[in-house]
């Protein structure tokens, strides 16, 4: 599916949701800054905001994918979506975290492209782990690179159009990002349900 058709559809997909994904999407920043906060108050500086975020983001922004993809697949979306993980796989998502954290480093430490490249290979772990939680975080890195074999540019240019309306929604002061952010997910989650449902990818996936 082209990446025109993956955004019209994802605006399609927020028609009578719009509250529920802003609602859903303003919690998750919320909840985010007040970790990081209470981390920095309490553990002190930098060191603190970034160990709390470290146990409670990689969970939220699994559950921010399982919200996301039921708004794409109208499959009845609710707030609850956002705290699954802390019940199913709230370690697996740290560690996946960690994983995709260190590679990553290693991939801009070596050269930016580099870096660039295996960012895009690992971007669908959490929406593999939003629907898995039983998938280990080693094998949901591993399905991330297979989903993504030929799909990373065309990831990248999807990137880069929601960059071109983030820039516009500098212009309005930054009140643009209140329908920007949750247009954003699930616009990736459509992107994911695309490639997931390739027949390339099932047959490899029959194969492994």
């Amino acid at each position: 599916m082209e990446n025109s058709k993956i955004m019209k559809e994802a605006y399609a997909s927020l028609k009578g949701k719009w509250g529920l994904a802003i609602g859903g999407n303003l919690l998750f920043a919320l909840i985010y800054i007040a970790v990081a906060l209470v981390g920095w108050l309490t553990v002190g500086a930098d060191w603190g905001a970034n160990l709390t975020s470290l146990i409670f983001a990689p969970p939220l922004a699994i559950g921010m994918t399982i919200f996301s993809l039921n708004i794409s697949r109208d499959n009845n979306p609710e707030i609850e979506n956002l705290f699954i993980p802390f019940k199913t796989s709230w370690l697996n998502s740290i560690l996946a975290y960690l994983m995709m954290g260190v590679l990553v480093a290693v991939g801009f430490i070596l050269l930016i492209i580099p870096g660039v490249i295996v960012a895009l290979m690992f971007s669908q772990v959490f929406f593999i782990m939003g629907e898995d939680n039983e998938i280990s975080a080693y094998d949901a890195l591993v399905k991330s690179m297979n989903m993504m074999k030929g799909y990373k540019w065309k990831f990248f240019r999807i990137g880069l159009r929601l960059f071109g309306l983030a820039i516009l929604c500098v212009v309005t002061l930054g009140i643009g990002f209140i329908w920007l952010l949750p247009y954003q997910n699930v616009v990736y989650a459509k992107f994911y349900d695309d490639i997931k449902n390739n027949p390339s990818f099932k047959n490899q996936e029959y194969i492994n």
